[in-house]
């Protein structure tokens, strides 16, 4: 059986087991033998979801809402087996990610174009199309009725152009997938969590990111649960430090723009002196080592992405 982890309010998260353990979490809302679900990992994740679904003695037939905070595959590549699998479900996703449900083509390109086509089709499998009618497109301020729970949608620019957060009325938390950053549980000390910007290819936009962590901010609410991974508190601390990151990536970024042939592993180094040295100051007993091993993935992607953004706006 797939172990459940059990929040207030009737929500819930199971570890998708997606690259290595506390990686991905998906979650669950459950009322009246219902469910909703929040991003899906991929299609190697679907053995584990039916388990937590036995687990909470709920039928795949009960799956009523399955919502994707964006279209990057370890957030929604498990998506068309789900729904597959969930008959009754409906899909919600950002209005400019429905055609990459529907067709994912394109998205199975931009994928490869990032890892290879052989990583790729490791991590992921063989994307599934969704029924366009399935799907229902969202936008900013578009309210989710779940069994009379209210969960309304704001637009999340920043980490992806596709990106939206869900805040749910009844728990006073949000949904953030990665626009409220990544809080793995190895890197939580007796200060808290210690959170961090992904910004990976290819939309990572600076003010827009700012923008999306201001506005969830504003709503002040109790908790965000993440995809990378679930609940984290103390918002208001952690949203000014994800606010201080961004600009820090900006500058770590334009100051080794004319470093052509090693930007990429310079960026890189200095993102990982620079979280290193705040989780330090996190007081948390972790060697360079063990922080490289378990960073090592997102400090790449980072680069890459922080380089793509830096030539797109200098061309």
């Amino acid at each position: 059986m797939t172990d459940i982890i059990s929040f207030d309010k009737n929500i819930f998260c199971f570890d998708a087991n997606y690259i290595r353990k506390k990686f991905a979490a998906i979650h669950f809302i459950k009322k009246n033998n219902k469910l909703l679900i929040i991003d899906t990992a991929t299609n190697h994740s679907a053995n584990r979801f039916l388990s937590a679904l036995r687990t909470l003695n709920i039928s795949p037939e009960s799956v009523e809402w399955i919502v994707l905070t964006h279209v990057h595959l370890d957030h929604s590549g498990g998506a068309g087996l789900l729904m597959r699998m969930c008959q009754n479900a409906r899909l919600a996703v950002h209005q400019r990610g429905v055609r990459h449900m529907v067709n994912p083509e394109k998205l199975w390109a931009s994928v490869v174009s990032v890892y290879g086509k052989e990583e790729a089709e490791n991590q992921y499998g063989q994307l599934i199309p969704v029924d366009e009618n399935r799907i229902i497109a969202m936008g900013e301020g578009e309210i989710i009725s779940f069994q009379n729970r209210r969960l309304q949608i704001f637009d999340a620019p920043g980490h992806a152009n596709h990106h939206i957060v869900i805040f749910d009325e009844e728990s006073k938390s949000f949904f953030t997938g990665d626009a409220f950053g990544i809080a793995y549980p190895e890197l939580t000390s007796e200060n808290g969590e210690f959170v961090f910007i992904s910004s990976t290819p290819t939309q990572f936009e600076p003010v827009k990111f700012h923008t999306t962590i201001k506005k969830i901010m504003e709503q002040k609410p109790k908790s965000c649960f993440l995809t990378h991974f679930s609940k984290i508190m103390n918002i208001e601390k952690n949203g000014y430090e994800l606010l201080k990151q961004i600009d820090e990536y900006v500058t770590i970024t334009e100051q080794a723009r004319n470093n052509h042939e090693d930007r990429q592993d310079q960026i890189r180094g200095e993102l990982f002196e620079l979280l290193y040295k705040k989780i330090k100051n996190n007081n948390l007993a972790i060697s360079r080592r063990e922080f490289g091993n378990l960073l090592g993935l997102d400090l790449s992607l980072n680069a890459q992405g922080l380089i793509y953004w830096n030539n797109k706006t200098n061309r």
